[in-house]
């Protein structure tokens, strides 16, 4: 059984991976705007690129970031159900 410092310690460091994650989950959604904005900026006048494929790209960036947001939440879950409990508490 763990005490109460081994308890605070998984659990802190489970935060922290989390919180890792959500940054570079941030950084890529910007890293991906970013790229995409310079590529409508930097595209040919005469023949600019296709809408459709704009909108293609944007779908799969949005069936990413959800993906990746259920993801993070079954980790969460997976962290809570992992976490012992005390079975003198009642629950």
């Amino acid at each position: 059984m763990m005490n109460i410092n081994e308890l605070s310690s998984t659990a802190n460091s489970t935060s922290r991976s989390s919180a890792v994650r959500r940054a570079e989950t941030g950084s890529e959604r910007d890293m991906f705007m970013t790229l995409l904005v310079t590529q409508l900026k930097n595209q040919d006048p005469l023949q600019p690129q296709d809408g459709a494929a704009f909108v293609a790209q944007l779908a799969q960036f949005n069936s990413l970031d959800q993906l990746v947001g259920i993801r993070q939440s079954i980790e969460q879950l997976t962290a809570i159900l992992q976490t012992p409990r005390n079975p003198t508490s009642g629950n």
